[in-house]
């Protein structure tokens, strides 16, 4: 079993994260479809932070564990039963699906009856801790609870990225040796997988705006972005990118938004706000906060038919409150959204098209931390200095 390096997150501390970067073994003995790859990068994606501050049990989320689900690496060994990729094949890696449920063979493969159990559970028998952690961003000295040899949680969405080494399932590796043209390539679309695909789909796939939408983006992260970035590529009367922070706003002008509304003023309400620019109300709100009073105010700015899509996860026993006859009467939708209801496949050759056409420019958007780093990582994407963050592991 190869010695490495991996962020495992423990069980959180009243909420706050308990990652640590620690040394583990991984087997060198992928199973029958399974991946050992070797990581060039990981972006790191809110959902990552979101199911590592749940309390064990909930949602299927057991510690210790491996995050990450946007990777990008190299095929190091395959197993028996794997076609897609060989030894030394540059890999970009996504969601697991099962590929046999009613969903999957639907080409829906992000509702695949197995989604939450396999992408958000993972499976135990692949690594161990070697050793007690060198750091961690909940422990002021650095120093963890941790014993070794114990056995750690690992393919979160498949893949569990946050490693030097992974084993990965061959549902979650898209071979990219005809896509990438350098290593530098390999690390810029490793966020593919996962926040750039949601945001991509959320418009071409959930949403579908037309020539007269307009068009309301919550939240100017990485998935915000990529759906402000995709809405710009389709006609549209009006696209407005909506945030706390003034970078955002002006990146949101750069990249496509005929309007952009500051969320940050005391007392702000959303519905009112827009309704001082689109009177009769908007067409589609995509909502990427998961902030309950955005999500209230953006269906209340609906117009007749309109639609909000929603993307980032609310806290978790919040309901929203519907009026059916009001619902009836506007005929409003309220659609839910996972990876952007993607075909990997298709939404990643597609993604890497318009960056080289000059129509997605993601490196834009992303700041690289080694994975030592990963705090600073952390850091920047709670203050939203940083959109998207990518970790690097070469020389781990």
């Amino acid at each position: 079993m190869p010695a490495t390096k991996a962020i495992i997150a423990r069980d959180p501390r009243f909420t706050a994260l308990n990652w640590a970067l620690e040394d583990v073994s991984v087997s060198d003995s992928p199973g029958d479809n399974e991946v050992l790859v070797e990581m060039v990068a990981s972006g790191v994606c809110h959902t990552d932070i979101v199911l590592s501050a749940v309390p064990p049990g909930q949602v299927g989320i057991l510690y210790p564990k491996i995050m990450g689900h946007e990777g990008s690496g190299y095929a190091r060994k395959v197993g028996k039963n794997v076609t897609s990729v060989s030894e030394g094949d540059p890999v970009l890696l996504s969601f697991y699906s099962c590929g046999k449920c009613e969903q999957c063979e639907d080409q829906h493969p992000s509702y695949c009856d197995a989604f939450a159990r396999e992408n958000y559970g993972g499976r135990k028998g692949h690594v161990t801790t070697t050793s007690t952690s060198s750091t961690t961003n909940a422990d002021p000295e650095g120093e963890s609870e941790s014993a070794g040899g114990e056995e750690v949680y690992s393919r979160f969405f498949g893949q569990s990225s946050f490693a030097q080494y992974s084993i990965v399932d061959e549902a979650s590796i898209m071979n990219a040796k005809d896509l990438i043209q350098s290593d530098d390539e390999l690390a810029l679309f490793a966020p593919l997988g996962c926040g750039f695909q949601t945001g991509m789909g959320a418009i071409e796939n959930v949403a579908r705006p037309d020539k007269n939408s307009v068009l309301v983006v919550l939240g100017l992260g990485s998935v915000g972005i990529a759906a402000l970035m995709t809405a710009a590529l389709h006609p549209h009367k009006a696209i407005i990118g909506v945030d706390r922070l003034s970078s955002r706003l002006e990146l949101a002008k750069e990249l496509g938004a005929t309007h952009t509304i500051d969320t940050s003023p005391p007392g702000f309400n959303l519905n009112k706000a827009l309704r001082e620019i689109f009177p009769t109300g908007v067409s589609t709100v995509i909502d990427t906060t998961g902030a309950p009073p955005l999500i209230e105010d953006g269906l209340q700015s609906l117009k007749q038919r309109g639609k909000i899509v929603l993307i980032g996860v609310t806290p978790m026993q919040y309901e929203l409150g519907v009026s059916v006859v009001q619902h009836i009467n506007s005929g409003r939708a309220v659609i839910g959204c996972i990876e952007g209801d993607c075909i990997p496949s298709e939404a990643i050759p597609k993604l890497i098209q318009w960056y080289r056409e000059g129509r997605f420019p993601i490196e834009k958007l992303i700041t690289y931390f080694e994975a030592p780093e990963f705090q600073k990582a952390l850091d920047g994407l709670n203050d939203g200095s940083v959109i998207k963050a990518v970790l690097k592991w070469k020389d781990v």
